[in-house]
Protein backbone atom coordinates (compact mmCIF):
# COMPACT_ATOMS: atom_id res chain seq x y z
CA UNK A 1 0.00 0.00 0.00
CA UNK A 2 1.30 3.46 -0.62
CA UNK A 3 -1.76 5.02 0.71
CA UNK A 4 0.22 7.67 2.72
CA UNK A 5 2.71 8.82 0.66
CA UNK A 6 1.06 9.10 -2.70
CA UNK A 7 -2.21 11.34 -0.42
CA UNK A 8 0.98 13.65 0.89
CA UNK A 9 2.80 13.75 -2.73
CA UNK A 10 -0.77 14.60 -4.37
CA UNK A 11 -1.13 17.21 -1.95
CA UNK A 12 2.19 18.16 -2.92
CA UNK A 13 2.16 18.37 -6.55
CA UNK A 14 -1.23 19.25 -7.03
CA UNK A 15 -1.73 22.44 -4.60
CA UNK A 16 -1.97 25.58 -6.63
CA UNK A 17 -2.05 29.93 -5.17
CA UNK A 18 -6.23 29.47 -5.32
CA UNK A 19 -6.11 26.74 -3.18
CA UNK A 20 -4.41 28.92 -0.25
CA UNK A 21 -6.74 31.34 2.01
CA UNK A 22 -5.59 34.77 2.31
CA UNK A 23 -4.04 34.41 5.99
CA UNK A 24 -1.79 31.46 4.62
CA UNK A 25 -0.87 33.79 1.77
CA UNK A 26 0.09 36.65 4.54
CA UNK A 27 2.25 34.40 6.54
CA UNK A 28 3.86 32.43 3.30
CA UNK A 29 5.15 36.50 3.07
CA UNK A 30 6.17 36.77 6.56
CA UNK A 31 7.90 33.57 7.24
CA UNK A 32 10.01 34.48 4.04
CA UNK A 33 10.81 37.65 4.94
CA UNK A 34 11.95 36.74 8.41
CA UNK A 35 13.83 33.70 7.20
CA UNK A 36 15.65 36.25 4.77
CA UNK A 37 16.53 38.33 7.19
CA UNK A 38 17.90 35.21 9.66
CA UNK A 39 20.32 34.16 6.53
CA UNK A 40 21.28 37.96 5.75
CA UNK A 41 22.37 38.18 9.88
CA UNK A 42 24.76 35.31 9.29
CA UNK A 43 26.46 36.42 6.19
CA UNK A 44 29.51 37.41 8.26
CA UNK A 45 29.76 34.65 10.69
CA UNK A 46 32.60 32.12 10.69
CA UNK A 47 29.72 29.45 9.49
CA UNK A 48 28.16 31.68 7.58
CA UNK A 49 31.27 32.96 5.45
CA UNK A 50 32.27 28.42 5.37
CA UNK A 51 28.97 28.27 3.59
CA UNK A 52 29.87 30.89 1.22
CA UNK A 53 32.93 29.99 0.34
CA UNK A 54 31.98 26.08 -0.07
CA UNK A 55 29.32 27.17 -3.14
CA UNK A 56 32.37 29.68 -4.33
CA UNK A 57 34.67 26.47 -4.50
CA UNK A 58 31.74 24.71 -5.76
CA UNK A 59 30.98 26.59 -8.80
CA UNK A 60 28.01 26.30 -10.96
CA UNK A 61 25.92 27.70 -13.58
CA UNK A 62 24.31 30.99 -12.59
CA UNK A 63 20.63 30.25 -11.91
CA UNK A 64 20.15 30.94 -8.49
CA UNK A 65 21.07 33.93 -5.68
CA UNK A 66 23.26 33.45 -3.25
CA UNK A 67 22.37 35.84 -0.10
CA UNK A 68 24.63 38.04 0.65
CA UNK A 69 26.85 37.95 -2.25
CA UNK A 70 26.50 39.14 -5.90
CA UNK A 71 27.15 35.73 -6.59
CA UNK A 72 24.69 33.23 -8.59
CA UNK A 73 25.37 29.55 -8.89
CA UNK A 74 23.39 26.29 -9.45
CA UNK A 75 20.02 25.89 -7.78
CA UNK A 76 21.22 22.91 -5.57
CA UNK A 77 24.18 24.96 -4.16
CA UNK A 78 22.17 28.62 -3.22
CA UNK A 79 19.83 25.94 -1.51
CA UNK A 80 22.71 24.73 0.49
CA UNK A 81 23.88 28.27 1.42
CA UNK A 82 20.78 30.07 1.99
CA UNK A 83 19.21 27.51 4.08
CA UNK A 84 22.77 26.58 6.50
CA UNK A 85 22.79 30.82 6.72
CA UNK A 86 19.56 30.77 8.03
CA UNK A 87 20.04 28.54 10.70
CA UNK A 88 23.39 29.58 11.75
CA UNK A 89 22.34 32.56 14.45
CA UNK A 90 19.14 30.30 15.66
CA UNK A 91 16.91 32.90 14.93
CA UNK A 92 14.98 30.88 12.54
CA UNK A 93 11.02 30.34 13.44
CA UNK A 94 10.42 27.09 15.45
CA UNK A 95 7.42 24.68 14.80
CA UNK A 96 6.05 22.89 17.75
CA UNK A 97 7.32 19.75 17.10
CA UNK A 98 10.82 21.22 18.36
CA UNK A 99 12.30 21.51 14.88
CA UNK A 100 13.41 24.18 12.54
CA UNK A 101 12.40 23.82 8.59
CA UNK A 102 11.65 27.07 7.19
CA UNK A 103 14.90 28.08 6.30
CA UNK A 104 14.88 24.97 3.83
CA UNK A 105 11.43 25.30 2.64
CA UNK A 106 12.41 28.83 1.81
CA UNK A 107 15.40 28.43 0.16
CA UNK A 108 14.79 25.25 -1.94
CA UNK A 109 11.50 27.01 -3.17
CA UNK A 110 13.57 29.66 -4.02
CA UNK A 111 16.37 27.98 -5.58
CA UNK A 112 14.24 26.00 -7.91
CA UNK A 113 11.50 29.10 -8.74
CA UNK A 114 14.46 31.31 -9.50
CA UNK A 115 15.78 28.18 -11.77
CA UNK A 116 12.34 27.50 -13.64
CA UNK A 117 11.48 31.38 -13.87
CA UNK A 118 8.56 30.41 -11.32
CA UNK A 119 5.67 33.75 -10.68
CA UNK A 120 5.98 35.12 -7.00
CA UNK A 121 2.64 33.01 -6.42
CA UNK A 122 4.24 30.18 -7.12
CA UNK A 123 6.51 31.09 -4.71
CA UNK A 124 4.50 31.69 -2.27
CA UNK A 125 2.32 28.30 -2.34
CA UNK A 126 5.39 26.11 -2.54
CA UNK A 127 6.61 27.74 0.75
CA UNK A 128 3.05 27.09 2.54
CA UNK A 129 3.60 23.51 1.10
CA UNK A 130 6.60 22.41 2.00
CA UNK A 131 6.33 23.74 5.53
CA UNK A 132 3.12 22.09 5.48
CA UNK A 133 4.53 18.63 4.24
CA UNK A 134 7.71 19.15 7.10
CA UNK A 135 4.95 20.35 9.81
CA UNK A 136 3.40 16.88 9.10
CA UNK A 137 6.02 14.40 9.04
CA UNK A 138 7.28 15.45 12.56
CA UNK A 139 3.60 15.68 14.15
CA UNK A 140 3.42 12.04 12.20
CA UNK A 141 6.44 10.97 14.34
CA UNK A 142 5.71 12.60 17.48
CA UNK A 143 7.89 14.39 19.96
CA UNK A 144 11.84 13.14 19.64
CA UNK A 145 11.96 12.34 23.52
CA UNK A 146 10.92 9.36 25.71
CA UNK A 147 8.15 10.08 27.61
CA UNK A 148 6.40 8.00 30.52
CA UNK A 149 3.11 8.62 32.64
CA UNK A 150 2.88 12.27 31.24
CA UNK A 151 7.11 12.67 31.79
CA UNK A 152 10.27 13.36 29.77
CA UNK A 153 12.47 10.52 31.11
CA UNK A 154 15.41 11.35 28.39
CA UNK A 155 15.96 11.49 24.12
CA UNK A 156 14.99 8.80 21.52
CA UNK A 157 17.54 6.45 21.24
CA UNK A 158 17.22 7.78 17.38
CA UNK A 159 16.05 10.99 15.93
CA UNK A 160 16.82 14.66 14.99
CA UNK A 161 15.43 17.85 13.57
CA UNK A 162 17.17 16.30 9.94
CA UNK A 163 14.00 14.58 9.03
CA UNK A 164 11.57 17.43 9.10
CA UNK A 165 13.82 20.01 7.42
CA UNK A 166 14.25 17.52 4.32
CA UNK A 167 10.96 16.67 4.02
CA UNK A 168 9.71 20.47 3.97
CA UNK A 169 12.51 21.00 1.54
CA UNK A 170 11.03 18.06 -0.64
CA UNK A 171 7.37 18.96 -0.60
CA UNK A 172 8.51 22.52 -1.17
CA UNK A 173 10.78 21.43 -4.16
CA UNK A 174 7.89 19.17 -5.64
CA UNK A 175 5.59 21.94 -5.81
CA UNK A 176 7.48 24.64 -7.56
CA UNK A 177 9.34 22.35 -9.90
CA UNK A 178 5.75 21.49 -11.37
CA UNK A 179 5.82 17.61 -10.58
CA UNK A 180 3.33 15.66 -11.84
CA UNK A 181 2.16 13.26 -8.76
CA UNK A 182 3.42 10.16 -10.14
CA UNK A 183 6.86 12.15 -9.91
CA UNK A 184 6.70 13.41 -6.57
CA UNK A 185 5.77 10.26 -5.17
CA UNK A 186 8.96 9.22 -6.76
CA UNK A 187 10.83 12.05 -5.44
CA UNK A 188 9.21 11.53 -1.85
CA UNK A 189 10.93 8.50 -2.13
CA UNK A 190 14.29 9.61 -3.30
CA UNK A 191 14.57 12.57 -0.57
CA UNK A 192 13.18 10.39 2.28
CA UNK A 193 15.41 7.50 1.44
CA UNK A 194 18.69 9.90 1.85
CA UNK A 195 17.67 12.04 4.55
CA UNK A 196 20.64 13.00 6.83
CA UNK A 197 21.30 10.35 9.79
CA UNK A 198 19.34 11.29 12.84
CA UNK A 199 21.77 13.03 15.56
CA UNK A 200 19.41 14.77 18.29
CA UNK A 201 21.36 12.76 20.83
CA UNK A 202 23.96 13.42 20.42
CA UNK A 203 23.56 16.99 20.09
CA UNK A 204 21.95 16.86 23.24
CA UNK A 205 24.49 15.55 25.08
CA UNK A 206 27.30 17.81 23.31
CA UNK A 207 28.09 21.38 25.38
CA UNK A 208 30.50 22.35 22.33
CA UNK A 209 28.75 22.71 19.41
CA UNK A 210 29.74 21.80 15.34
CA UNK A 211 28.79 24.52 12.79
CA UNK A 212 25.56 22.21 12.12
CA UNK A 213 23.99 21.75 15.32
CA UNK A 214 21.85 18.88 14.85
CA UNK A 215 21.36 19.05 11.35
CA UNK A 216 23.19 20.79 8.78
CA UNK A 217 20.17 22.49 6.92
CA UNK A 218 21.61 23.61 4.07
CA UNK A 219 22.32 19.83 3.19
CA UNK A 220 18.93 18.81 3.51
CA UNK A 221 17.50 21.67 1.15
CA UNK A 222 19.98 20.40 -1.27
CA UNK A 223 18.38 17.25 -0.60
CA UNK A 224 14.82 18.32 -1.07
CA UNK A 225 15.81 20.56 -4.98
CA UNK A 226 17.80 17.14 -5.99
CA UNK A 227 15.26 15.15 -5.08
CA UNK A 228 12.57 17.20 -7.29
CA UNK A 229 15.01 17.56 -10.13
CA UNK A 230 16.17 13.71 -10.41
CA UNK A 231 12.34 13.06 -9.76
CA UNK A 232 11.28 15.34 -12.90
CA UNK A 233 14.10 13.71 -15.02
CA UNK A 234 12.43 9.75 -13.79
CA UNK A 235 14.45 8.61 -11.69
CA UNK A 236 12.51 6.68 -8.82
CA UNK A 237 12.09 5.86 -5.51
CA UNK A 238 10.34 3.89 -3.38
CA UNK A 239 6.51 4.83 -3.68
CA UNK A 240 5.93 3.74 -0.19
CA UNK A 241 8.15 5.21 1.76
CA UNK A 242 5.52 6.50 4.58
CA UNK A 243 3.76 3.24 4.62
CA UNK A 244 4.04 -0.27 5.86
CA UNK A 245 6.24 -1.40 8.54
CA UNK A 246 9.22 -0.30 7.32
CA UNK A 247 8.00 3.61 6.53
CA UNK A 248 10.14 6.20 7.22
CA UNK A 249 9.04 6.97 10.74
CA UNK A 250 10.33 3.48 11.39
CA UNK A 251 13.63 4.27 9.73
CA UNK A 252 14.24 7.40 11.23
CA UNK A 253 13.76 5.93 14.55
CA UNK A 254 10.46 7.42 16.16
CA UNK A 255 9.20 5.07 18.73
CA UNK A 256 5.94 5.57 17.47
CA UNK A 257 3.58 7.35 14.60
CA UNK A 258 0.42 8.49 14.06
CA UNK A 259 -1.57 8.62 10.60
CA UNK A 260 -4.46 10.63 11.59
CA UNK A 261 -1.51 13.36 12.44
CA UNK A 262 0.19 13.18 8.93
CA UNK A 263 -3.21 13.84 7.28
CA UNK A 264 -6.46 15.29 9.14
CA UNK A 265 -7.28 18.47 7.43
CA UNK A 266 -4.88 18.33 4.85
CA UNK A 267 -5.49 21.12 2.33
CA UNK A 268 -7.44 22.56 5.10
CA UNK A 269 -5.67 23.00 8.07
CA UNK A 270 -2.47 25.12 7.39
CA UNK A 271 0.53 24.22 9.65
CA UNK A 272 2.34 27.36 8.72
CA UNK A 273 0.16 29.34 11.16
CA UNK A 274 1.49 27.76 14.08
CA UNK A 275 5.45 28.40 13.16
CA UNK A 276 6.77 30.62 16.09
CA UNK A 277 8.32 33.46 15.66
CA UNK A 278 12.06 34.33 17.40
CA UNK A 279 12.09 38.14 18.99
CA UNK A 280 15.54 36.81 20.04
CA UNK A 281 18.57 34.89 18.45
CA UNK A 282 19.09 31.31 20.39
CA UNK A 283 17.16 28.13 21.19
CA UNK A 284 13.55 28.31 21.24
CA UNK A 285 13.50 26.92 24.43
CA UNK A 286 15.37 29.71 25.99
CA UNK A 287 12.50 31.88 24.78
CA UNK A 288 10.10 31.02 27.49
CA UNK A 289 12.05 31.76 30.42
CA UNK A 290 13.52 35.20 28.46
CA UNK A 291 9.68 36.21 27.82
CA UNK A 292 9.84 36.24 31.74
CA UNK A 293 12.97 37.89 32.44
CA UNK A 294 12.18 40.51 29.85
CA UNK A 295 8.65 41.49 31.75
CA UNK A 296 10.00 41.66 34.86
CA UNK A 297 13.11 43.92 33.51
CA UNK A 298 10.78 46.04 31.63
CA UNK A 299 7.69 46.27 34.64
CA UNK A 300 10.12 46.76 37.49
CA UNK A 301 12.65 48.90 35.34
CA UNK A 302 15.48 46.36 36.23
CA UNK A 303 19.06 47.33 35.15
CA UNK A 304 21.78 44.89 35.15
CA UNK A 305 24.25 45.71 37.71
CA UNK A 306 21.40 45.75 40.34
CA UNK A 307 20.67 42.34 39.53
CA UNK A 308 22.03 39.76 42.59
CA UNK A 309 21.24 36.47 40.62
CA UNK A 310 18.66 34.80 38.15
CA UNK A 311 17.48 31.47 38.81
CA UNK A 312 15.99 29.67 35.02
CA UNK A 313 13.39 27.50 35.63
CA UNK A 314 13.20 25.77 32.27
CA UNK A 315 11.30 23.05 30.97
CA UNK A 316 11.93 19.80 30.43
CA UNK A 317 13.93 19.92 26.87
CA UNK A 318 16.49 22.58 28.07
CA UNK A 319 17.84 21.19 31.03
CA UNK A 320 20.32 19.47 29.36
CA UNK A 321 24.61 20.19 30.06
CA UNK A 322 24.67 22.78 26.47
CA UNK A 323 22.29 24.70 28.37
CA UNK A 324 23.02 24.61 31.68
CA UNK A 325 26.59 26.03 30.23
CA UNK A 326 27.10 29.77 32.26
CA UNK A 327 30.51 30.57 29.78
CA UNK A 328 30.21 29.35 26.64
CA UNK A 329 33.39 28.84 24.58
CA UNK A 330 31.77 29.99 20.85
CA UNK A 331 29.08 31.53 19.15
CA UNK A 332 27.33 28.57 18.15
CA UNK A 333 27.35 26.76 21.86
CA UNK A 334 26.35 30.04 23.19
CA UNK A 335 22.83 29.95 21.00
CA UNK A 336 21.98 27.25 23.71
CA UNK A 337 22.98 28.84 27.01
CA UNK A 338 20.24 30.80 29.14
CA UNK A 339 22.85 32.29 30.89
CA UNK A 340 24.30 33.73 27.81
CA UNK A 341 20.98 34.48 26.36
CA UNK A 342 19.26 36.37 29.59
CA UNK A 343 22.82 38.77 29.95
CA UNK A 344 22.51 39.75 25.98
CA UNK A 345 18.86 40.75 26.96
CA UNK A 346 19.54 42.55 30.18
CA UNK A 347 22.50 44.90 28.75
CA UNK A 348 19.93 45.18 25.44
CA UNK A 349 22.47 44.27 22.92
CA UNK A 350 20.29 44.05 20.22
CA UNK A 351 18.73 40.65 19.25
CA UNK A 352 20.99 39.57 16.10
CA UNK A 353 24.65 38.90 15.02
CA UNK A 354 25.78 41.23 17.88
CA UNK A 355 24.84 38.52 20.69
CA UNK A 356 27.31 36.68 19.63
CA UNK A 357 30.04 38.72 17.97
CA UNK A 358 33.57 38.92 20.41
CA UNK A 359 33.06 42.15 21.77
CA UNK A 360 29.65 40.91 23.19
CA UNK A 361 30.74 36.77 24.11
CA UNK A 362 34.02 38.52 25.62
CA UNK A 363 32.97 41.59 27.08
CA UNK A 364 33.64 41.66 31.11
CA UNK A 365 29.73 42.57 31.67
CA UNK A 366 28.53 39.46 30.01
CA UNK A 367 30.64 37.54 31.59
CA UNK A 368 30.04 38.10 34.59
CA UNK A 369 26.46 38.46 34.60
CA UNK A 370 26.16 34.97 33.09
CA UNK A 371 27.99 33.50 36.14
CA UNK A 372 24.80 34.70 38.38
CA UNK A 373 22.75 32.75 36.45
CA UNK A 374 21.49 28.81 37.32
CA UNK A 375 19.05 26.80 35.75
CA UNK A 376 16.71 24.86 37.61
CA UNK A 377 13.28 22.62 36.26
CA UNK A 378 9.96 24.33 36.21
CA UNK A 379 7.83 22.48 38.21
CA UNK A 380 4.34 22.91 36.16
CA UNK A 381 6.12 22.25 32.99
CA UNK A 382 6.84 18.65 34.08
CA UNK A 383 4.33 16.73 32.58
CA UNK A 384 4.49 17.69 29.21
CA UNK A 385 1.82 15.50 27.99
CA UNK A 386 -0.71 18.59 29.15
CA UNK A 387 1.29 20.40 26.59
CA UNK A 388 0.93 18.10 23.38
CA UNK A 389 -1.79 18.00 21.08
CA UNK A 390 -1.41 15.98 17.84
CA UNK A 391 2.39 15.38 18.23
CA UNK A 392 2.80 19.16 19.00
CA UNK A 393 3.33 21.20 22.04
CA UNK A 394 1.78 24.55 22.12
CA UNK A 395 2.74 25.68 25.02
CA UNK A 396 5.61 24.44 27.44
CA UNK A 397 6.05 26.84 30.77
CA UNK A 398 9.51 28.55 31.50
CA UNK A 399 9.70 31.29 34.32
CA UNK A 400 12.43 32.99 36.17
CA UNK A 401 13.16 34.71 39.72
CA UNK A 402 15.68 37.50 39.96
CA UNK A 403 17.05 38.52 43.01
CA UNK A 404 17.44 42.53 43.33
CA UNK A 405 16.70 45.37 45.18
CA UNK A 406 16.42 42.55 48.39
CA UNK A 407 13.41 41.12 47.06
CA UNK A 408 12.64 38.37 44.51
CA UNK A 409 10.90 39.02 41.38
CA UNK A 410 9.42 35.88 40.04
CA UNK A 411 7.33 35.30 36.71
CA UNK A 412 6.14 32.32 34.35
CA UNK A 413 5.44 32.38 30.66
CA UNK A 414 2.99 29.63 29.63
CA UNK A 415 3.82 31.22 26.36
CA UNK A 416 6.83 32.60 24.80
CA UNK A 417 6.81 35.59 22.68
CA UNK A 418 6.42 34.80 19.34
CA UNK A 419 3.87 32.13 19.87
CA UNK A 420 1.17 32.21 17.43
CA UNK A 421 -1.87 31.20 20.05
CA UNK A 422 -1.89 34.20 22.04
CA UNK A 423 -2.27 37.69 21.20
CA UNK A 424 -0.20 39.02 23.40
CA UNK A 425 2.44 36.83 22.03
CA UNK A 426 1.61 37.10 18.33
CA UNK A 427 4.83 38.42 16.12
CA UNK A 428 3.25 41.57 14.80
CA UNK A 429 4.26 42.50 10.86
CA UNK A 430 5.86 45.25 12.82
CA UNK A 431 8.18 42.75 15.02
CA UNK A 432 9.29 41.05 11.94
CA UNK A 433 10.22 44.18 9.94
CA UNK A 434 12.41 45.30 12.86
CA UNK A 435 14.22 41.63 13.20
CA UNK A 436 14.59 42.06 9.97
CA UNK A 437 16.26 45.80 9.87
CA UNK A 438 18.69 44.69 12.63
CA UNK A 439 19.76 41.34 10.70
CA UNK A 440 20.55 43.38 7.60
CA UNK A 441 22.81 45.51 9.71
CA UNK A 442 20.20 48.79 10.28
CA UNK A 443 18.67 49.69 13.25
CA UNK A 444 15.31 48.69 14.63
CA UNK A 445 13.87 51.54 12.81
CA UNK A 446 15.62 51.03 9.47
CA UNK A 447 18.71 53.75 10.44
CA UNK A 448 21.88 53.58 8.83
CA UNK A 449 23.58 54.54 5.04
CA UNK A 450 21.17 55.42 2.11
CA UNK A 451 21.85 52.94 0.21
CA UNK A 452 21.37 50.13 1.98
CA UNK A 453 18.07 51.31 3.51
CA UNK A 454 16.96 51.90 0.01
CA UNK A 455 17.82 48.26 -0.77
CA UNK A 456 16.22 46.80 2.60
CA UNK A 457 13.03 48.75 1.87
CA UNK A 458 12.51 47.56 -1.84
CA UNK A 459 13.45 43.96 -0.49
CA UNK A 460 10.74 43.77 2.06
CA UNK A 461 8.17 45.46 -0.05
CA UNK A 462 9.59 43.09 -2.71
CA UNK A 463 8.69 40.33 -0.45
CA UNK A 464 5.28 41.56 1.27
CA UNK A 465 3.43 42.66 -2.31
CA UNK A 466 5.06 38.63 -3.91
CA UNK A 467 1.39 37.77 -5.42
CA UNK A 468 1.33 40.77 -8.15
CA UNK A 469 5.05 41.07 -8.60
CA UNK A 470 7.84 38.98 -10.06
CA UNK A 471 10.59 36.74 -8.43
CA UNK A 472 12.94 38.76 -10.27
CA UNK A 473 12.26 41.26 -8.09
CA UNK A 474 13.30 39.63 -4.85
CA UNK A 475 16.79 38.59 -6.86
CA UNK A 476 17.37 42.04 -8.02
CA UNK A 477 16.97 43.48 -4.20
CA UNK A 478 19.19 41.23 -2.60
CA UNK A 479 22.15 41.52 -4.61
CA UNK A 480 21.48 45.32 -4.37
CA UNK A 481 21.40 44.85 -0.92
CA UNK A 482 25.00 42.89 -1.16
CA UNK A 483 26.57 45.55 -3.22
CA UNK A 484 25.50 48.23 -0.22
CA UNK A 485 26.56 46.20 2.68
CA UNK A 486 29.98 45.20 1.24
CA UNK A 487 30.37 48.55 0.56
CA UNK A 488 33.58 50.41 2.25
CA UNK A 489 30.88 53.26 2.62
CA UNK A 490 29.10 50.55 4.95
CA UNK A 491 30.26 50.60 8.63
CA UNK A 492 29.85 47.60 10.96
CA UNK A 493 28.35 47.52 14.57
CA UNK A 494 30.43 48.10 17.26
CA UNK A 495 29.81 47.75 21.35
CA UNK A 496 30.88 50.56 23.20
CA UNK A 497 31.83 50.67 26.61
CA UNK A 498 28.58 51.86 28.02
CA UNK A 499 26.67 48.92 25.81
CA UNK A 500 25.00 51.50 23.33
CA UNK A 501 25.45 49.60 19.26
CA UNK A 502 26.94 52.34 17.71
CA UNK A 503 28.76 52.42 13.83
CA UNK A 504 32.02 53.56 13.30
Amino acid sequence: MTSLTQRLADFAAHTRFEDLPATVVTESKRLLLDTIGCALGAVRTESGRIALDYVHLLGGKPHATVLGTTQRSSATAAAYANARLANVLDADDTFPTSTHFGNATVFSALALAELDGRSGRDLLTAIAVGFDVGARIGSWMGAPMQIENGKVIGWNELGGPAATITWAAIGASVNVAGLDAKQANHAFGIGGSNSPQPTLRKWAESVEQPMYKYADAGWCAEIGVSSALLGRLGSTGFKDILDGPNAFWKLYGSPSHDDEALLAGLGSDWQILNTTYKPWPCCRWIHHPLTAFTRLLAQHELRPEEIERVVVRANPFALTPIFLEQQPRDPLSAEFSHAHALAAAAWQIPAGPLWYEPQTMLDERIVAFRSRVSVTAEPSSSNIAEWMTGGQWRGVPGGVDIYARGQVFSCTADHASGDPWSASTLFSNEQISRKFNVMVGLGERGDGPPALQNAARELSNAVMTLDTGPISRIADSLSALALATTSPSTPLHTLQADGVVQRS
